[in-house]
């Protein structure tokens, strides 16, 4: 095997921007528990015959050829989905991917200021610190909730990111709310990650006819249980996906996420099985949530309910926070640690879960 020669450290250094020498990477914890309730995945996997519908398909392919370069096939169904036409779709290996191209191609050179909402999901502020991009926190105010005021003073050719509803909070700006942000701010772009849309059914898709400056990110790994098969989109006006798509790699999906997206837009049935998921996260996230409130003052923690397929509980104290955390995974039960995110001190998130699963993080939650 061969050693390859380690570089002098401040050489290496050179080739990269000094706030991503800074940052750290981004971690999950993996400690092997019987209970999963940290990523925010749909908890009930596909059934067999789509499975094996999807791997007939694509043993059918030619391997040694590469894929449709851009799927083209694919944006022509996920416009159909989302109620645009497939020249306003951008398609890519997972949302995380197109953050990292959409925040490159447009938070670069801007005219005004990036703003990013502060808690959210944690990758905005993370890329923007790889890539060199300088930004400003939109803070959400105590309860954890979108404040549109502190947006009142921003400049013209500005770029706002942010989620709803918002991962890790749960919170959403209200449709109206953001449509009057719009108008108050057409010179400035609005950036806004809708991964978990479908649980709140409120979604922005509409606001495209009358706006100009929005751009909405989308992912098929939540609500649709296709976290493995890596596929997220991006929607907006078809000049503005026209500048993107420059950006966006050829054969970048393969033959099996195009399949397996095929199946989730076009299969009657796999779209009643979707539904349902939702149907039952919604209630169990909501039964959790009541679970959860009523021991609340006796363990020390606030709990926020959220419109997404978790629950955020927040510690005053953050020992206590880190305690009950190591208290579950003694349970074989891993959620998300999120208490050292900017904002977040003391805070946890738990996904929702099979009833059981839930049940059981209950329990636990009641043994501490």
């Amino acid at each position: 095997m061969i050693e390859p020669k380690k570089p002098r450290q401040d050489w290496l250094e050179s080739y990269f921007c000094p706030t991503l020498r800074e940052a750290k990477a981004y971690h999950i914890d993996t400690p092997e528990v019987r209970i999963k309730l940290d990523q925010n995945e749909s908890p009930w996997d596909w059934p067999e015959q789509y499975k094996k519908q999807i791997l007939d398909a694509v043993s059918q392919k030619s391997w040694n050829r590469y894929p449709e370069p851009y799927g083209d096939r694919l944006h022509e169904l996920v416009g159909a989905y989302a109620g645009v036409p497939a020249s306003c779709v951008l398609t890519g290996p997972g949302s995380n991917m197109l953050i990292a191209l959409i925040l490159d191609a447009m938070g670069r050179h801007l005219k005004g200021d990036c703003i990013v909402a502060r808690p959210s999901f944690s990758l905005f502020e993370m890329h923007c610190r790889y890539a060199g991009i300088s930004y400003k926190p939109w803070h959400l105010n105590e309860n954890l909730d979108y404040d549109p005021q502190a947006l009142a003073d921003l400049p013209a050719g500005s770029l706002v990111v942010f989620a709803s509803p918002n991962n890790p909070t749960g919170s959403v700006l209200a449709k109206t709310e953001f449509e009057a942000l719009l108008k108050a701010h057409p010179e400035s772009m609005f950036f806004a990650d809708e991964a978990y849309f479908e649980f709140n059914y409120e979604p922005y898709v509409d606001l495209l006819r009358d706006f100009d400056n929005l751009l909405i990110l989308r992912t098929f790994s939540k609500t649709m249980g296709a976290a493995g098969v890596r596929l997220g989109y991006a929607i907006g006006s078809e000049s503005l996906i026209t500048e993107l798509r420059k950006l966006r790699l050829p054969y970048l999906l393969n033959h099996f996420a195009m399949q397996a997206a095929q199946v989730i837009l076009t299969e009657a049935k796999m779209k009643d099985f979707v539904q349902q998921n939702i149907d039952n996260v919604c209630f169990e996230r909501d039964a959790m949530a009541k679970s959860l409130e009523d021991m609340a003052d006796e363990k020390g923690f606030w709990v926020k309910n959220s419109k997404a397929n978790f629950i955020l509980v927040r510690f005053g104290d953050q020992k206590r926070c880190q305690d009950f955390y190591q208290h579950l995974i003694k349970e074989s039960i891993l959620i998300r640690n999120i208490s050292g995110g900017p904002g977040l001190a003391g805070c946890l998130r738990i996904s929702i879960g099979k009833p059981e699963e839930n049940k059981a993080l209950v329990a636990a939650a009641g043994r501490f």
